[in-house]
């Protein structure tokens, strides 16, 4: 394991003593990964003086991504001791908030005006990648003397151009380019599409500021997958750090609100089976198959939700109404594929449980009534996990808050509705 993982895994006493004959140039590379608690103790320990050399020793978009995580107190006295060129750089990438594409780009790349000789930029760009001036690119970039982006070439290609030609002569316009204020997910839509390793940022008057490169990126997919994840499964705020070295009183709050929220709805389905009480005890043989049922369809309903919250991430639906037409057309034909295999099925399991005890007449029906509340049950809870996600990213909510457990629960009120109602009819019961 890394140095980062055995940190990330021990205990605060355990960290202590570590981190006390451990230097900071060992964890520089991962420093911008730990979560606050353990950065904040590596500042306690360590002390400011040897914390901002490793800061003023690494990238700024790294560094700026470290102190912001740290608190404010801490900030301040890392700043001031560094230079005040380097404290303006990173103070300027402080002001974009951390979830946006401004957040998460580097403005250490190589830059040149358009006017220039390639010669002339040639000597300036290896001087300054001898003294380490820039952080990790692939693409030289030219602007004018507004500062806007002209356009970009690959290193390489740049090194072999001739000398006496001027860099606006041999860049390629830029086709993909990101706004500063965008969020960084819709930065990570545009590498996926279009296979990127650079991604330019201007602000709003096309003035380049910086660039998002892959390495960024693959961190925002892996944080923005691990979140996803977790609210998905009904933990609404992320876990920060290690799951292994969490507080339990942590743990518990972030789990809790979705399980309090599920009773509430829950308690729906309850009184639904409240109400039918009689039909239960004159038909106790029903109580049997609704576990199944309910199962079906919650387990249908959390399918269809993670299809769409996939689709919508990789941009493959939109929130149109051509594109709801279709996704509703899909499950619709999807759902009657699936359900011409389970509803035999379910018939069958419900005629062989309910032949033995109530005869042939009584098998059938109860085969009949299970078999017609999974068609309706799980056709509601199919459209439901289908919709909600849209619905939710129409509203510029997280469509990931669709969450299983709130889809499944969906889809019991759906079964335990159409169930009873169902048997009330086919058995004739009032």
């Amino acid at each position: 394991p890394t140095a980062y993982n055995v940190i990330l895994r021990l205990s605060s006493e355990e960290r202590y003593r570590v981190l006390a004959y451990l230097t900071l140039e060992n964890l520089a590379d991962v420093l911008d990964r730990f979560p606050e608690d353990i950065l904040y103790e590596i500042v306690v320990i360590k002390g400011i003086d040897e914390f901002s050399k490793i800061i003023d020793s690494i990238p700024l978009d790294k560094a700026a991504d470290i102190l912001i995580k740290l608190p404010p107190r801490y900030r301040s006295e890392t700043l001031a001791v560094l230079s005040k060129e380097k404290e303006h750089e990173i103070m300027k990438l402080l002001r974009y908030p951390p979830e946006s594409a401004g957040g998460i780009m580097t403005p250490q790349i190589p830059i040149f005006n358009d006017s220039m000789t390639v010669g002339e930029a040639i000597e300036i760009y290896l001087t300054r990648s001898r003294l380490g001036f820039y952080d990790r690119h692939y693409y030289i970039y030219a602007i004018n003397s507004n500062g806007k982006l002209i356009g970009y070439i690959d290193v390489k290609s740049f090194l072999s151009r001739p000398r006496n030609i001027k860099i606006g002569e041999c860049v390629t316009k830029p086709k993909i380019i990101i706004t500063v204020d965008k969020d960084r997910e819709d930065a990570a839509k545009l590498f996926l599409e279009y296979d990127l390793l650079e991604l330019p940022v201007i602000d709003h008057d096309g003035k380049l500021l910086g660039a998002i490169t892959i390495d960024d990126i693959l961190d925002v997919l892996v944080s923005e997958y691990s979140e996803d994840l977790l609210k998905y499964g009904g933990i609404i705020e992320a876990l920060k750090g290690s799951y292994i070295t969490s507080n339990p009183l942590k743990l518990a709050l972030r789990r809790i609100p979705m399980i309090i929220y599920l009773y509430l709805m829950n308690s729906i389905t309850g009184s639904i089976i409240a109400t039918f009480t009689n039909v239960i005890e004159r038909y106790a043989l029903l109580a049997a198959f609704l576990p199944m049922l309910a199962d079906n369809s919650g387990n249908i309903g959390a399918q269809s939700s993670s299809l769409i919250i996939r689709s919508l991430a990789l941009g493959e639906v939109r929130i149109s109404r051509r594109d709801i037409l279709r996704v509703l057309l899909k499950e619709f034909t999807t759902t009657a594929v699936m359900l011409s295999i389970l509803i035999p099925i379910a018939f069958g399991i419900a005629f062989a449980i309910s032949f033995p005890l109530i005869g042939l007449q009584g098998g059938v029906r109860i085969g009949l009534i299970v078999s017609t509340a999974l068609l309706v049950s799980c056709y509601v809870s199919d459209i439901t996990g289908a919709l909600l996600p849209i619905i939710l990213a129409k509203m510029r909510l997280d469509p990931a808050v669709a969450s299983a457990p709130l889809v499944t629960t969906v889809g019991d009120i759906a079964t335990a509705s159409t169930y009873f109602f169902i048997a009330l009819f086919l058995l004739g019961l009032t």
